[in-house]
């Protein structure tokens, strides 16, 4: 019987391996479709040209067609080399006909007992697996998945295999079976091209679990079959950190959980580490610090995160970058007045003012941070308009909307350059308090078109304005990406007026012009819901 904590442990790691098992879709065939190259090239003209007739019916998805050309190839040239391939994809077109024991019983198992020294063979017998699991029958996948093991062990195929066999252990909730399986993947397979991501997958999935358990070594040990250097060292903190939180955030088990985070915490801050740096090795150095200071964070050490930047700064000097993650820390703690003093220390005193402006609205004082702003204005006036910009931004976000106005209505006069988005921005804030007359005017003085289109109109429906907002949207019809959305928007705005014949033929209208879009989806919808009226999506109707 395995322990609850045991099964979560496998169970959460094994998000790291639910990964699709075949080639890229962007393939015409997948590795488990594709012939040998040497076989092909064997074949004679008149026997490739039929498997590649059959080929482009299977590509198009046309499978029966597809299975009546392999089937043709068997009967034509049953003694030739490509005939095992020809039965195997054949094989594969009852599968995808969903005639999955038609493809176990005269496909894989004929290739099998015709062929059984060719590579098809191979594949197949892994095939019959894999069928028999996507219809659900896990038992006899199981079985048939230990064959193709037994079979053929050195070959990928019993990768394949085994990898399957996990997810089958998952579906059955069986941990021990799983945790055999992850076992014999990492340390029974050849590390080689081919195998090298399950193998990677398995070893994360164990290790997370031995981890999760508190036994550092067991993981380790794992990690170091697919990974060496610093490529392990990442893989231990990119597997272990999950651990650490779940084993500290439970009194049972914090002890260990403390001592798993100092493992890991005096590898990363091991001065001898063999690292590649680039440059000087000063942004890896930084890495590792914050990691191990992130994993003081998971275990619920406060002192101990400042403690590893302090001694970050020893090891490379003090500098804002050091500083910067000492304050963050202490905003986190909502310890502002202790940030503030190291944004204070910044040797780049307007990014430091800057830091110190963020803190004071984190902490809801906005008025504090306006006038950092207008105080790195009188600083740097060649910037005055992204302070004003901050200014502006400040008071919107806190209420202040006639402030933010104002201060939006400077900007035009400072930056013309960006007019269009300052009146953007003073449409959204008058439409935001209910002054949509104004809005209007705003919106109509920026270039977003057709966006403003759409802003403007839906001003109008609010006052009942329709006869504007139709207009408008008529306009935006002429811009090709956003005609579906003004022709629902008329069929709506035809319904606020309730003209209920004119907003039909618009709902329709959008099923008819646009029936891929989801604003046809939407009319369609509507017009079944309010009017009871069913339309297919290319313009017919039925009453």
């Amino acid at each position: 019987m395995v322990d609850g904590k045991k099964q979560f442990g496998l169970i959460c790691a094994l998000a790291i391996w639910l990964l699709p098992t075949q080639e890229s879709a962007a393939a015409k065939l997948s590795w488990l479709e594709q012939i040998e190259v040497e076989t092909f090239a064997e074949l004679r003209k008149v026997e490739r040209f039929q498997l590649k007739a059959a080929e482009a019916f299977y590509t198009k998805g046309e499978f029966a067609a597809a299975a009546a050309e392999y089937e043709k190839f068997i009967t034509l040239y049953e003694r030739s080399i490509g005939a095992p391939y020809a039965q195997l994809m054949w094989s594969h077109c009852q599968v995808r006909q969903r005639k999955v024991y038609t493809a176990i019983r005269d496909g894989f198992r004929s290739v099998i007992d015709y062929w059984p020294e060719s590579r098809e063979a191979k594949l197949s017998a892994y095939l019959i697996g894999r069928s028999y699991k996507s219809v659900g029958e896990v038992k006899q996948a199981d079985a048939a998945y230990g064959k193709a093991i037994a079979a053929h062990p050195d070959d990928h195929v019993a990768v394949l295999s085994k990898w399957d066999m996990a997810e089958i252990a998952h579906i059955r909730k069986d941990t021990r079976r799983l945790e055999q399986v992850w076992s014999d993947l990492v340390f029974n397979t050849k590390l080689n091209k081919q195998n090298r991501s399950y193998v990677e997958r398995a070893a994360q999935g164990l290790a997370k679990h031995r981890f999760s358990e508190a036994d550092f070594e067991k993981a380790l040990k794992t990690l170091q079959v697919p990974y060496s250097e610093e490529a392990l060292l990442d893989a231990i903190y990119q597997n272990a950190k999950n651990a650490v939180s779940r084993l500290c955030n439970d009194d049972t088990t914090r002890r260990s959980g403390e001592q798993l985070a100092d493992r890991i915490i005096t590898l990363l801050l091991d001065e001898t580490i063999n690292i590649k740096p680039s440059g000087d090795g000063t942004d890896e150095i930084r890495e590792l610090h914050r990691r191990a200071g992130r994993l003081h964070e998971r275990a619920g050490r406060d002192l101990d995160v400042v403690k590893t930047y302090e001694r970050l700064a020893k090891r490379i000097g003090m500098d804002d970058g050091v500083r910067g993650s000492i304050a963050t820390w202490h905003c986190a703690k909502k310890r502002f007045p202790k940030a503030r003093e190291l944004y204070g220390q910044f040797e780049d005193k307007t990014e430091g003012l800057i830091h110190i402006a963020d803190t004071w609205i984190e902490e809801g004082q906005p008025t504090q941070a306006i006038r950092l702003y207008q105080r790195l204005a009188k600083l740097e006036p060649k910037r005055l308009a992204d302070w004003k910009q901050a200014i502006a931004g400040i008071y919107a976000e806190s209420g202040q909307h006639d402030k933010a106005i104002e201060v939006y209505q400077e900007l035009v006069i400072l930056a013309p350059a960006e007019a269009s988005t300052w009146y953007w921005t003073i449409g959204s804030l008058y439409e935001e308090t209910k002054r949509l007359k104004v809005a209007i005017q705003a919106y109509r003085q920026s270039d977003r078109y057709p966006e403003a289109y759409f802003q403007m109109a839906k001003c109008h429906r609010q006052l009942k304005e329709y006869t504007e907002a139709l207009t408008l949207y008529h306009q935006a019809l002429a811009t090709e990406k956003v005609a579906p959305d003004a022709t629902l928007s008329i069929g709506y705005t035809y319904e606020e007026q309730f003209k209920k014949k004119d907003a039909i033929k618009w709902f329709q209208r959008t099923c008819k012009l646009y029936p891929r879009t989801r604003n046809a989806s939407k009319a369609h919808a509507h017009l079944q819901k309010e009017y009871g009226i069913s339309v297919t999506l290319g313009g017919s109707k039925e009453r």
